[in-house]
């Protein structure tokens, strides 16, 4: 499967050359920012590794059964479909942490400030950034806290708006609504799966109104290449873009030491 896009090219380059004098030392916002651009890299890895496994011909790392191969390796294809879906959708929601970390300079703590503009003991630090994680909800929230960032931090404004236009097309795609039903609510009936079963045992009809009697009747349905085709179009016109453009606006406003990595 081909991708127009390097990922890794959202990373800064760690051959850097800087001179110490005069050098911007670090602060815990340039190590925040910095972790989770990393941590974004690697789920997105992790959903590019699982998107081309469906294009695999190698199977017999996975099986080595001969009998009802064809339909075996749709079961996988699924398997690993749903892992990717996973990964795309967990990208997208790191992009709000990446941002709320990067601007919230302030932490609230039983009355007490806790600022982490400046650099914290490394057990601080680890904490200040588990407590501003779980200050993030998605930009639809009614107490998302991005109407505060940007009263405290206009500068952040573009890539909060950036973040807010980008929720508002995705949220209600098919992407979207397909991870929350596997995520919440049941495993969909692929198309090319069902082809090669057999039809339900037993029909009912009452008067001219036909009842389900298989379990498949209910179940969501949806197309496995399709998604497949549909996922690769995401990651290539839509998901990628987006990241870019929010890291880029990012490192320009927070400008972060060359000294962390």
């Amino acid at each position: 499967m081909e991708f127009v896009n390097d990922i890794h090219s959202l990373l800064p380059s760690r051959n850097v050359k800087f001179s110490l004098e005069g050098v911007k030392l670090p602060n815990n916002k340039d190590l925040f920012f910095r972790a989770k651009q990393q941590e974004i890299i690697e789920q997105y890895e992790a959903a590019r590794s699982f998107l081309c496994e469906t294009e695999t011909e190698d199977w017999d790392h996975w099986f080595t059964s001969e009998k009802h191969h064809e339909v075996f390796e749709l079961i996988f294809k699924s398997h690993f479909l749903e892992a990717s879906l996973m990964f795309y959708n967990i990208i997208v929601d790191l992009s709000w942490t990446l941002c709320y970390v990067s601007a919230e300079y302030v932490l609230y703590e039983k009355d007490k400030t806790i600022d982490f503009s400046g650099m914290l003991p490394i057990e601080e630090a680890y904490k200040a950034l588990r407590k501003a994680e779980n200050l993030v909800t998605n930009p639809n929230s009614q107490d998302n806290p991005f109407v505060y960032l940007k009263n405290m931090c206009p500068e952040f404004t573009p890539a909060i708006d950036l973040i807010i236009e980008f929720w508002q097309d995705f949220a209600d795609s098919e992407i979207r609504k397909l991870y929350n039903f596997i995520k919440h609510k049941g495993k969909p009936n692929f198309d090319e799966i069902e082809a090669h079963k057999g039809g339900k045992i037993m029909g009912l009809k009452i008067g001219s109104e036909d009842y389900p009697t298989d379990i498949r009747e209910v179940q969501k349905k949806v197309g496995l290449y399709q998604t497949i085709s549909d996922l690769q179009n995401f990651d290539n016109n839509v998901l990628f873009p987006y990241i870019k453009e929010l890291l880029s606006c990012l490192e320009t406003i927070i400008k972060p030491s060359p000294m962390i990595f």
